[in-house]
């Protein structure tokens, strides 16, 4: 999203939130596992990893910049490489522009996490597994709209969700794992599984 585009709120955005509030935690289910992400250099301390301040200053599928504060991390490696070059995937960029990346492993136990693989969760939400994975929220964002995916984003963090599996977009077999650093609730914690060290320092 450029900076100078002002985004105009989804017209569904009170009805998506309403609609969380209204299920309350029926459909939490919880996750304890490693998960990936490929990270610029310069912000590869352990903190850094995983206080989802890049949000603050980006655009992606599930949020507005400035919003709230999400990790985007994904479930295997592949997902996580296939995720990094989605960006200039999209521009038809060279991809040495996406790097250089440095794999890292994280760690997630979450007791509030809703898995929007599952095919009921999905018709229960009225969020379609085609929605998820092929909308153009670049395109929406130019348009100056906040696509419904962000709004769908912003309702699970006003939520209290801690975390939300969902179906990548740029790895068609993945799953990626959005976490709310700031909704992690007493017992549940997202951390650097091996920080990172450089050579020399």
């Amino acid at each position: 999203m450029a900076p100078g585009i002002k985004i105009t709120p989804h017209p569904d955005q009170h009805k998506i939130a309403s609609k969380l509030v209204t299920l309350g935690n029926s459909l939490d289910v919880s996750f304890s596992g490693e998960l990936f992400r490929f990270i610029n250099p310069t912000y590869s301390k352990a903190a850094d990893i995983v206080d989802g301040r890049g949000a603050l200053h980006a655009s992606g599928r599930w949020h507005v910049r400035g919003a709230a504060r999400l990790s985007y991390t994904a479930m295997t490696p592949h997902t996580a490489l296939a995720e990094t070059l989605a960006h200039v995937n999209y521009y038809s960029l060279p991809q040495a522009k996406a790097l250089p990346r440095v794999l890292v492993a994280l760690r997630l136990q979450a007791r509030r996490v809703l898995d929007l693989r599952d095919g009921h969760v999905r018709k229960t939400l009225r969020l379609s597994a085609d929605t998820i994975q092929t909308l153009d929220w670049r395109a929406d964002n130019q348009n100056g709209r906040e696509a419904v995916t962000q709004a769908w984003g912003g309702a699970f963090a006003s939520a209290g969700f801690e975390a939300v599996i969902v179906p990548s977009a740029a790895d068609a077999t993945g799953s990626n794992v959005l976490v709310y650093p700031e909704n992690l609730k007493p017992g549940s914690h997202f951390e650097s599984a091996a920080p990172v060290e450089w050579p020399g320092k």
